[in-house]
């Protein structure tokens, strides 16, 4: 009997054990969450304090110290918060301590006189006492969380049209007349739509409840249906501007361009076959897109041509006679698009990848026969380097691009009898470049920007055709020699960037901040 009392006594004694020990875990779970949330409430606050009045340490950590009770408050806790501003760099943070009129004061703020870095993170300890129900009264529980800004810049390498020539602007209104409609688009309007951006959020909000946050990449759309949501996105930001103004805002030209299409074929697909962000795509588990990923920007007419090459296939689009080259009496341009365009989103080290599109241009020359070029893109990889925000605004951003130049041979076809006469080659950057530099009014990128050569900026200079192995007096010289300068310009309107790559700073958010440790 005394055997069993004890085990009984035992056996009381670690229910009660474990009961304490689950309300102290159960309490380090809500201690920790506190920490974690009430860090990412007061890391925003870090910005506000880089400007007058809060330029002392003595100010800004008392307008901080001020903030933290609210922290509690909005997550109805009574947690005893502390606050530790301090630097985020490189893995470490580092708290700078001092004493200003016997108060601690915990970092350089505004311009510092020491040259130390401006705050941009805070530690937050949270401590709750949490009750032992069998022991008796109270256990303290503490965690600490450490949140940092972590500005974030959306990006993307390959092509960008700076300019549409009457090449380009036949190629596009070939390209998109493979959705079912017959295009005929200015060059202004294509310039508009090359100009334009629309974030997914922004796609979501004109979707009328077709799209949502767990659907954006995979709801499954005709052409007409896209064409409708990309022209309300397109349209709601119209609204904020002036299109009467001087100059007329690119998206103005890109809404009345949008509001000329009309997509009637049936084909449908998804935004993951259109592009990815930060490596998304349509096969596997495809997990909703986060918050910042929501906020990338895509370009409109690069979506609108990658849904239209899509549709196509491998099919041939009919040029005819639009390229303007003297003896050609029918040009048909193929594509393969190996790779979906490719954006980048997120804080310094991402990345995105040029999209990989494979194409041959076929000219049937009178005199010669039918000249194949097959040609493939320049394959590169843009790398975000560094952002650096002041006041939660953009000073600077720094994107690195690696890049690999393409080449093609030149077929001759005479009486239906293939050859290889020749070699185009198109002079590229290979190799790693120099981080691109990119600041406002540049990003996103404008017509401005684009004339300017400031957003994008170009790896390679401007990539120039050349042909050897050809003999000058082969019959196929002169249409070789006249196709060779709109090669570069023909391909680019395709979606294909030929020896070079451009690289385009889309978005900045300096506001984002994220739990770092």
């Amino acid at each position: 009997m005394i055997l069993v009392a004890i085990c009984m006594v035992l056996l009381l004694w670690g229910g009660a054990f474990g009961v304490d020990l689950g309300l102290t875990v159960d309490g380090g779970r809500q201690v920790q969450a506190i920490a974690d949330t009430s860090a990412l409430d007061m890391v925003r606050y870090i910005s506000v304090t880089e400007w007058p009045p809060y330029s002392s340490q003595f100010a800004a950590n008392n307008y901080l110290i001020a903030k933290l009770p609210y922290a509690d408050t909005d997550n109805g806790s009574t947690a005893v918060l502390t606050q530790v501003p301090g630097v985020w760099q490189n893995g470490t943070f580092t708290p700078n301590l001092g004493t200003v009129n016997g108060k601690q004061v915990k970092c350089w703020y505004y311009y510092p006189s020491n040259g130390a870095p401006p705050c941009n993170a805070i530690k937050v300890t949270a401590a709750q006492s949490v009750p032992q129900i069998f022991v008796g009264g109270q256990s303290s529980v503490t965690k600490t969380s450490i949140a940092a800004v972590t500005p974030e810049a959306g990006f993307s390498i390959g092509s960008y049209l700076a300019g549409v020539t009457s090449q380009q602007s036949a190629v596009l209104d070939a390209v998109l007349g493979t959705l079912g409609t017959s295009v005929n688009i200015n060059a202004v309007g294509y310039i508009g739509l090359a100009n334009t951006s629309v974030t997914v959020s922004q796609l979501i909000t004109a979707s009328g409840g077709a799209l949502t946050t767990s659907n954006v990449l995979t709801a499954s759309l005709t052409g007409a249906q896209w064409l409708a949501i990309w022209s309300d996105a397109v349209a709601n930001q119209v609204a904020q501007l002036n299109c009467g103004s001087t100059p007329t805002p690119e998206q103005c030209g890109a809404s009345t361009a949008l509001a000329s299409l009309d997509f009637s074929g049936g084909t449908s697909a998804s935004l993951c076959q259109l592009v990815s962000i930060n490596g998304s795509a349509c096969s596997g588990n495809l997990s909703t897109l986060s918050t910042s990923e929501l906020s990338a920007s895509l370009d409109a007419l690069q979506i609108l041509t990658t849904e239209a090459e899509l549709a196509n296939g491998t099919n041939a689009i009919d040029l005819g006679t639009s390229l303007g080259l003297t003896g050609v009496s029918d040009a048909k341009l193929t594509l393969s698009l190996v790779q979906i365009p490719q954006v980048g989103y997120g804080p310094v080290g991402a990345t995105a990848t040029t999209a990989q599109v494979s194409s041959s241009l076929q000219l049937n020359d009178i005199g010669v026969g039918l000249i194949t070029i097959p040609l493939s893109a320049a394959s590169g990889t843009a790398t975000l380097a560094s952002v650096t925000c002041s006041d939660n605004s953009l000073k600077s951003t720094n994107i690195a691009a690696v890049i690999t130049a393409a080449s093609g041979t030149i077929s001759l076809s005479v009486a239906g009898v293939p050859s290889n006469i020749a070699t185009v080659s198109v002079a590229g950057y290979n190799g790693t470049s120099t981080p691109f530099g990119y600041a406002p009014p540049n990003v996103p990128p404008t017509a401005t920007s684009v004339a300017n050569g400031s957003n994008p900026e170009t790896a390679g200079g401007t990539p120039v055709p050349s042909v050897s192995g050809l003999s000058p007096s082969s019959p196929a010289q002169p249409v070789i020699t006249a196709a060779g300068p709109i090669l570069v310009p023909i391909m680019q309107a395709a979606g294909v960037t030929l020896g070079a790559a451009s690289v385009a700073d889309l978005s900045t958010n300096c506001g984002a901040v994220a739990l770092v440790q």
